[in-house]
């Protein structure tokens, strides 16, 4: 079945980063055929700390950073209509309060996922799936704090801010 083609530049943080792991060595296996993709990882540490869009935390970093607060995050929107136990990863969409942001825009599992929290206002008005269902698939950067559980999965909540690139 035809999936993504990744280009994957792949870095270690320095011996001064923090958050900096003890394990040695890399393994990447990517599934490849057609929609090329470009992405840089920095394995140890967060660059920049998602002060900005233009160093906001990738999904899988912000997994890691429950608690950090007013945090930009970059992924792809593969999903909204969240519950506890479910997420619906294709189109109709019933609501317009939630949406799950992905590491790569075919990403269709709910745990590999941050679910993000679109609160009443301009940010809903943008970013619903409902009213804007050309969403689905795009990346998009979005401002928050990041909490261990919003719909049975680690989220981002009080989203105040976003970006479509």
């Amino acid at each position: 079945m035809a999936q993504e083609i990744l280009t994957l530049g792949v870095g270690a943080a320095s011996a001064d980063s923090p958050g900096q792991g003890a394990s040695s060595g890399i393994s990447v296996s990517v599934d490849t055929s057609r929609n090329w993709i470009t992405d840089n990882y920095v394995i140890g540490g967060k660059p920049g700390g998602g002060s900005g869009p233009s160093n906001a935390l990738t999904v899988q970093q912000a997994l890691a950073s429950v608690g950090d607060e007013d945090v930009w995050v970059c992924g792809y929107v593969v999903g909204g209509d969240l519950t506890s136990a479910s997420a619906s990863f294709g189109a109709p969409f019933a609501s317009k309060t939630n949406l799950l942001l992905g590491p790569r825009s075919g990403t269709s599992s709910k745990a590999s996922c941050l679910s993000v929290q679109l609160p009443d206002g301009e940010v809903r008005e943008a970013l619903n799936l409902v009213d804007n269902p050309g969403l689905l698939g795009k990346k998009i950067f979005v401002k928050g704090d990041i909490v261990a559980a919003y719909y049975g999965i680690p989220g981002l909540k009080n989203t105040d801010e976003y970006e479509r690139p």
